[in-house]
């Protein structure tokens, strides 16, 4: 039913220091204004990243990608038969063909899409390039609910669980996650990019040193998912993680079980993440803001 995750929308109180961040440090390019939106694509897509003038940074809403038509009809079938609240059916950005979007648990808005627009041209980037958008980490009150709610309705498959019930992550293809929850409260704690190794992770914290920013966390390794990872943040406060050599899971590989207590599963290097990292974050939108897109 889903196939990948498509992009993360925030709102921001100030969008034209967002956009150039995300251009000149990110290395993505500004496709589309449109309204209060600004749209930014890393790729041939029309857009990967959705920024939006906000009163506050928040959350406005995740877009998650169907396979196809008939998966954005089964979706709409299933999300009936859940008795789910439904707030548009119908795109309510550029660059998609059809979208619906829905109320989930812990009151994220969920975009589910079918057909974006490619065809972008090529261009030189500044900053480092990210070659995929890769995951999105949820915050949520009631964690089992929205895991539940994410495998049963939009066929999520679980790959690991830290605590139990501290953070899990979760697969809609091969990529070890796309989407993971943190128990907290209600909100978003970071977004995701793929790099094509460690050698772009080290430009980007000497890009970040010279503008007087630095790592959050990191390099390190997690063992839950395998990839190295750099955590810091942009400026609205949103946290971004950039990463490398991600697991990919193939088969029906049992879910593993970490111990909270167990370093590891956080980072195989060295120190795991503290209470106040887990945190930190943005909350949801309010829901009239979230609803405009």
């Amino acid at each position: 039913m889903i196939k990948a995750i498509g992009h993360v929308a925030l709102q921001v109180p100030d969008l034209e220091t967002s956009v150039g961040y995300a251009v000149q440090m990110m290395g993505l390019r500004e496709v589309e204004r449109e309204g209060r939106s600004a749209f930014l694509t890393h790729g041939a897509m029309h857009h990967s990243l959705q920024l939006i003038q906000g009163p506050r940074a928040a959350l406005d809403h995740i877009a998650l990608e169907a396979d196809g038509p008939a998966g954005l009809e089964r979706l709409r079938d299933a999300l009936a038969r859940s008795g789910v609240r439904v707030l548009s059916e119908r795109p309510q950005e550029p660059g998609l063909a059809q979208a619906l979007r829905f109320l989930g648990p812990s009151e994220v808005v969920v975009e589910v899409y079918a057909g974006m627009e490619g065809g972008q041209p090529p261009y030189v980037p500044s900053g480092v390039r990210p070659r995929k958008f890769g995951h999105i980490t949820l915050k949520s009150s009631n964690l089992r609910e929205l895991q539940g709610f994410l495998t049963s309705v939009l066929g999520f498959k679980l790959s690991d669980d830290i605590g139990p019930g501290l953070l899990v992550f979760l697969r809609c293809n091969p990529d070890h996650h796309g989407l993971a929850i943190a128990a907290g409260a209600d909100g978003h704690h970071h977004y995701a990019w793929e790099v094509d190794g460690i050698a772009d992770l080290a430009r980007l914290g000497d890009l970040l040193d010279s503008q007087g920013r630095c790592f959050l966390w990191g390099p390190g390794r997690h063992g839950a998912g395998d990839n190295i990872f750099t955590y810091h943040h942009d400026p609205a406060g949103a946290i971004v993680e950039y990463y490398a050599d991600m697991e990919r899971i193939y088969d029906d590989r049992p879910p593993r079980v970490w111990d909270a207590a167990d370093r590891r599963a956080a980072n195989l290097w060295g120190a795991s993440f503290t209470p106040e990292f887990i945190e930190d974050g943005l909350p949801n939108a309010a829901r009239g803001e979230a609803e405009g897109g």
